[in-house]
């Protein structure tokens, strides 16, 4: 039973039925989206700041022996941090903006400096690095210098780039050193360095480089480098392989009394300037095939185990120098040094017995053919210079038997012609009659010149003249002279020809 006093409820029971009602509206309309290919608005980044720190404060922060990780920051003011470093420091893709000074500091952990730009001096003297010292990417505006520092763990330079005088002088890289791709724009000196283990300079970029007295333990490659400047590397020593394959000197390069105790692989290079290698010691193989030198290739004094210059490229005025040159195989064809051999009779002759040992005995041949021809020209006006002279007609100094044979044709042929042209020789009228000396019997009528030929043929080779034929009144004497002749050239000839034939 209702009860009438009870208040009504149907107000709030109409507004909770229209309300469902709206909401189903909304649920069964549909919501309008944005079209696929609709742009969006674009939406402002912020670009990154780098967050400057001074040096005070990162020398602070250093010495307080926590790891430093940073990355994109700019230092301030001059840093100069002595002492020992025992936590690791990353300052990558960051600036220094003064001056850096890490004399005599000692980096107990890696360091990380990729990507950062010094834009004042820098010095790393007598630094150690007893973990990897990465400098990848680096820039140093100013200059830079790692004198007598110690690297013992990875010292990396990828892709570095020195804009200023740099030295790596006395250096001693006991872990891999890798240059590659690193760009020098002023001079550099490695000198006295100590590379233990393997080092690349891969496409590296130099200006003047100096490598005195540097010692390279372990493999190295100057691959595809550009020396721009003057290329030291005098008294350098090479323990393992060398590579300098496909390498520019576009100025001096020198490499007097350097040794090389491995291969040296110069292949494909290109001296625009003198190379000089004098005094060189190459103990394994020196690889000079398709290299190009604009100017002269001194070798003068060097030790030579084997070396190779296949297809190799001289210029019109360049000059090869093998004075006092010690060889034991010497690989390149005679036709391309024989007119740039600086004269030096002891570098000839080494030059025709390295040829022999080759087996291209032609090639021995031609070069001592030359090396006399020279000796003959610069000698003195004498009974010995009438003696090469006689020897080089004759025999081209014992090696040209198509001399020898030309003189003893020709020989046969003047004196046929003589004999004939003069009437010169006889008959016998009659059989065992001989009246030699007696001019009334002196033919009136020529011999065929088929008859003298054959006359000067047997005088030649024999002395003697044929049956029934002899020469008459002052062609006696033009005979003997042919038959003495004729044993000279003949001996000459079996002579040279069993040299030529019998090596």
């Amino acid at each position: 039973m209702i009860n009438p006093q009870a208040p009504s409820n149907l107000p709030l029971i109409r507004i909770a039925r229209w309300v469902l009602i709206f909401a189903t509206v909304l649920m069964l309309c549909p919501v309008p989206t944005a079209e696929p290919n609709a742009a969006l608005p674009a939406v402002k980044s912020t670009p990154i700041v780098s967050m400057a720190i001074g040096a005070e404060d990162l020398l602070a922060q250093i010495r307080s022996g926590e790891p430093l990780n940073y990355d994109n920051i700019t230092v301030t003011g001059n840093i100069n941090l002595t002492g020992v470093v025992s936590q690791s420091v990353k300052i990558t893709n960051s600036q220094f903006l003064g001056k850096a000074n890490f004399d005599g500091a000692i980096f107990n952990a890696p360091l990380d400096l990729r990507g950062t730009v010094f834009r004042e001096n820098i010095s790393f003297a007598r630094a150690r690095f007893l973990g990897d010292a990465k400098f990848a990417g680096a820039s140093f505006l100013g200059q830079a210098d790692f004198m007598d520092s110690d690297f013992n763990g990875l010292a990396s330079f990828t892709s570095a780039r020195f804009f200023n005088d740099t030295s790596f002088g006395n250096v001693q890289f006991n872990g891999d050193a890798v240059f590659p791709q690193s760009d020098f724009a002023k001079d550099v000196d490695f000198n006295y360095a100590r590379l233990s283990r393997s080092s690349s300079f891969l496409e590296a970029n130099f200006q003047d480089v100096s490598f005195f007295e540097t010692q390279f333990g372990g493999q190295v490659t100057f691959r595809n480098v550009l020396f721009r400047g003057n290329a030291t590397f005098a008294a350098t020593r090479f323990d393992s392989d060398v590579v300098f394959r496909a390498s520019q000197f576009l100025r001096g390069s020198t490499f007097g009394l350097s040794s090389f105790g491995g291969l040296a692989d110069f292949g494909n290079a290109h001296f625009k300037n003198s190379a000089f290698f004098g005094g060189v010691k190459f103990v394994d193989l020196a690889y000079f095939v398709n290299a190009r030198f604009d100017k002269d290739m001194i070798l003068e004094e060097a030790r030579l185990y084997s070396m190779q210059l296949d297809n190799v490229t001289f210029q019109d005025n360049s000059k090869i120098n093998l004075n006092s040159t010690d060889f034991t195989k010497f690989v390149v064809h005679w036709n391309v040094i024989k007119d740039r051999m600086v004269y030096n009779g002891a570098a000839y002759l080494a030059l025709v017995k390295n040829y022999k040992s080759l087996e291209w005995f032609d090639e021995a041949d031609d070069c001592y053919y030359q090396y006399r021809r020279i000796g003959q020209r610069d000698e003195p006006w004498g009974w010995t210079k009438l003696t090469d002279i006689i020897s080089w007609l004759s025999c081209g100094y014992g090696v040209r038997v198509s001399y020898t044979s030309f003189w003893c044709l020709f020989t046969i042929l003047l004196f046929g012609m003589i004999f004939w042209a003069g009437k010169g020789m006889n008959k016998f009228e009659i059989e065992g009659i001989e009246l030699p000396g007696d001019t009334r019997r002196q033919p009136g009528k020529r011999a065929s010149f088929t008859d003298a030929l054959y006359f000067s043929i047997a005088m030649f080779t024999t002395s003697q003249a044929p049956v029934n034929t002899y020469p008459v009144g002052f062609y006696r004497h033009l005979a003997m002279v042919e038959g003495i002749m004729g044993w000279f050239f003949l001996g000459l000839f079996v002579v040279v020809l069993s040299g030529v034939l019998i090596r």
